[in-house]
This record gives C-alpha cells, structure tokens and sequence, in this order.
C-alpha cells in the first residue's frame, strides 16, 4: 500500500530570528509583523513614536519638563532593546532546536552578520572572516560619520556605506537561498532611518538656538548662566513689548556680522517702531502712558528720552533696570542684530520654566 504523506496543519514555515531582529533594529515593530505578530509589532511601533513625541515635546516645547524628557530617554532604550530581543524570540517559535544555535550563526543565519553590519560597517565581515573589505567598511563608515559633524552633505552618504556594508555581507554569507525581497526592504529602511536620526543634529538647531545667560541683568527672570531655547526668527518676524529677544551686541558686533550667534545679549523689548519712549518717575512710559511691568524687582532710579523709536529698531531693556547695558546706554537696537525670542529655561532642572 503507498504511504500517505503526513500534512502538518497549522505549522508555519521557519522565520529566520536574526531577519526579524535586523528588521526591528532599522523599524521597531516590523520584525515582530515579519514574525506574523502583527498586532505587538504594531503597538510596539506605535510605542516608540509615543516616547520619542513625549522626549521631544518635554525638551523643547514651552511647558516641558526638559530633564524629565532626559530621563525618558532611558525607557525608550530599553524599549528599543525589548523590541530587538522580541522580535528574536517570536522568530524562534517557528523552528526547532536542531535548526537554530547561537553557535552557527555564520553557516545558518546568514542575517547575524548583517545585524553586526548594522551595528557598524564591516564588523559583519570581519565575522565571516573577511578582514581586508571588512577593515575598508569599518574606516570608510567612521570616518565618514565623523566628517559628516562638519560637513551635513556627507550624511547620505554616511548612510549609504552602512547599508552597502549590510548587503555586501549578505552575499558574502554562506546560504543556500537568499531571500533578496527582505533585504532590499532592509536596506531602505536602514538608509532611511539612519539619514532621519543622522539629520537630527544638523534640523534641531535650524528651528532652536542654544544660549546661556552671561550677566545679572535680566534679574529676576534670569539668572547668570540660565540655558535658555530661543526660536530664531525670520525677516517678517514682529516682536511684541514682553518678548524676551536675544541678539548680536551692537556695540560690539559689525553690520557685516550682524545677527550671528556670537556677543549674545539677552534682553527685554520695550518699545516698537513709532513708539514714543520715556523713562522718568522710576517707570517706563509709552506714548505718554505707564507701562506695567510686575517683574521689575525695583523702580528705575535713572530717567532718558522722550525719544521715537526709529523704524528698523526695538527699544530694548534688561529687567534688572538699574544694573543692565542696554538701549538706554547703547542706542536702540538695529533689527539685524535680532536673533529671535527666548521661550524657555530648559537648564538648570530646578529653574525649568516658560519664558512670556
């Protein structure tokens, strides 16, 4: 009698642990879809994008907690982590004992030694033993990241050397049936999140400046050596009375550097364009009326103007009135020297605080 052949229901075809770790290394979550759990790769995912929103908003939003965005820092690696381990464990369910050893990555698993390439470039050829192309990608890789601290324009190619360095060695690696599909699908993801995280240092000082508070005289409001975030402003930016700006020293700044992030001054705006200044019985005045200033720590004890602001200039002045050089000393202040406004302390984290 011919023999049957025995159907074995239910029983998936065997995923390869380190694919769906390389997976989850360039996009948390993926490696756990690749290992048919769609849903955990999903939240997973989601996850990550919640805790990365929540460090970027804590940091640099007005009303963020800037250390408690630091800290958060530490649950995203080990979420990162979890994922990567997650996506290696769903993977093994599919295969036995016999199929999988930490032992044969490099005649089994083709993937282990892309997953060292993602780490950096050539360690996955210096596995498989390959020490002349494997030495190449290695020097290649850092010294163009280094480079690329310098000079941006470097950073796809940065990019580019990690991904190649990930499919050189895949095809070096001993296995019967290579399943390009995937690793295509790898590389773009590696390219793409490796340009998106590699871009973050050269995009964040693009929309916030950086400044530490070098005098007393923004007493109370500030304090020597306050870190605080200023968003820089384009040419049509219109400065309210209030806004605390942050500006190149005329007095000792060129019009030809006018601007630049260097003899940085922090001070209060007072007075706009057309506006009529007079500082006279301890308070400043505006077109004859007393401005409210509740920050002020004590009256004015020096008197100036009435003078018109010119257009192109902001009237501007430091709220410790009687210990700061400001447009009651030097001028008004030329609207090219304007970097932008201050909105926030993010440091020290007991002085973390908006800034109106």
């Amino acid at each position: 009698m011919k023999a049957t052949p025995t159907v074995l229901v239910g029983r998936r075809p065997p995923k390869s642990p380190w694919l769906a770790v390389n997976l989850s290394a360039a996009l948390p979550g993926v490696g756990q879809m690749y290992d048919g759990a769609i849903a955990r790769g999903l939240v997973l995912f989601a996850l990550h994008l919640g805790l990365i929103g929540f460090v970027l908003w804590s940091i640099f939003a007005p009303g963020g907690n800037t250390l408690r965005g630091l800290l958060s820092l530490v649950p995203l690696l080990g979420l990162y982590l979890f994922n990567l381990w997650d996506s290696h464990h769903a993977a093994k369910r599919g295969i036995t004992l016999d199929q999988f050893s930490p032992l044969r990555y490099q005649s089994k698993d083709p993937w282990y030694p892309v997953f060292l390439s993602q780490v950096l470039p050539g360690l996955g050829h210096l596995f498989l033993q390959k020490a002349a192309i494997g030495a190449t990608l290695l020097i290649l890789g850092i010294l163009t990241a280094y480079l690329a601290n310098f000079n941006p324009a470097l950073l796809p190619l940065t990019t580019v050397i990690w991904a190649v360095g990930c499919g050189l060695v895949y095809r070096a690696a001993p296995v019967r049936q290579r399943q390009w599909g995937w690793l295509g699908l790898l590389l773009v993801a590696i390219v793409v999140t490796r340009l998106a995280i590699s871009s973050i240092p050269f995009v964040v000082p693009q929309m916030v400046v950086q400044c530490i508070v070098p005098s007393e005289s923004m007493l109370p409001t500030l304090e020597v050596r306050d870190r605080i975030f200023v968003r820089p402003q384009p040419a049509d930016y219109t400065p309210a009375i209030g806004d605390i700006v942050v500006f190149s020293n005329p007095e000792r700044t060129p019009p030809s550097q006018a601007g630049e992030l260097y003899n940085l001054m922090v001070k209060r705006v007072v007075a706009l364009p057309g506006q009529q200044v007079d500082i006279r019985l301890g308070q400043v005045w505006i077109d004859g009326s007393p401005l409210v200033e509740p920050f002020l720590a004590e009256p004015i004890r020096y008197e100036w103007g009435p003078a018109m602001v010119p257009e192109g200039h902001l009237f501007v002045l430091g709220d410790n009135r009687n210990q700061s050089r400001d447009s009651h000393v030097w001028g008004f202040l030329p609207r090219p020297h304007l970097v932008g406004n201050a909105y926030k302390i993010y440091w020290p984290p007991q002085r973390v605080q908006p800034l109106t």
